[in-house]
């Protein structure tokens, strides 16, 4: 083989070797390069204004805003005759209401709306009512309701007021019997020092 042959193949080795060198890192050494990894910039982190915690704190500990209520500003209020069948309605059930077994105690509870001289009425009624029908096992008793009112007079100049409650009455009698009927009951009411007061208590047949 000549020199110039010889040339001629080194040549020839020497580009396929290039030309496979070239592939190799085009292709192949391309496809074990690990790929890029994108990473985000962080955002820059604010810091943000301190809050008081009030996890503790009740909605009725929080301070509102409203105005402060002066009830020194508001009219006193006077008693009508309205007010006056309420009372009267609210007497009627509480003084009708009774037994030998509660020791006829709603009288007493009833003092503090009384005159003296219908309070006197009310002790010796009672001691009465416990001398005839005293318990000694036997229930005996009475339940009233007020069903109705009507205001015969009410001069709050003169401190006078008289009021009907008609009332629907139930006795029980020591045999366990009942008798159911309606009774009507006339209260009378003075006033004394801006009070007003049942000063007589009258059982209609």
């Amino acid at each position: 083989m000549n020199r110039n042959k010889k040339l001629g193949l080194f040549i020839i080795l020497v580009g396929l070797l290039i030309i496979a060198a070239i592939i190799y890192f085009i292709y192949i050494k391309r496809s074990f390069a690990p790929e890029a990894v994108f990473v985000e910039e962080a955002e820059p982190i604010v810091q943000l204004p301190a809050v008081t915690d009030t996890s503790s704190i009740t909605p009725g500990d929080r301070p509102r805003n409203y105005q402060q209520y002066d009830i020194s500003q508001e009219e006193a209020h006077t008693t009508n005759a309205n007010d006056i069948t309420k009372l009267a309605s609210a007497f009627a059930e509480r003084l009708g209401s009774y037994s030998n077994q509660s020791n006829y105690s709603n009288f007493e509870d009833l003092n503090i709306f009384m005159t003296d001289s219908m309070r006197d009425w009310a002790k010796t009624y009672v001691e009465k009512m416990r001398q005839e029908n005293p318990y000694s096992g036997s229930y005996y008793g009475v339940t009233t309701k007020a069903v109705s009112t009507e205001v015969n007079e009410f001069d709050d100049d003169l401190g006078s007021a008289e009021v009907i409650i008609g009332t629907q009455r139930k006795e029980i009698n020591f045999n366990g019997s009942e008798n159911n009927y309606q009774q009507n009951l006339r209260l009378t009411f003075v006033k004394q020092s801006d009070q007003w007061l049942v000063d007589g208590a009258y059982w209609l047949k």
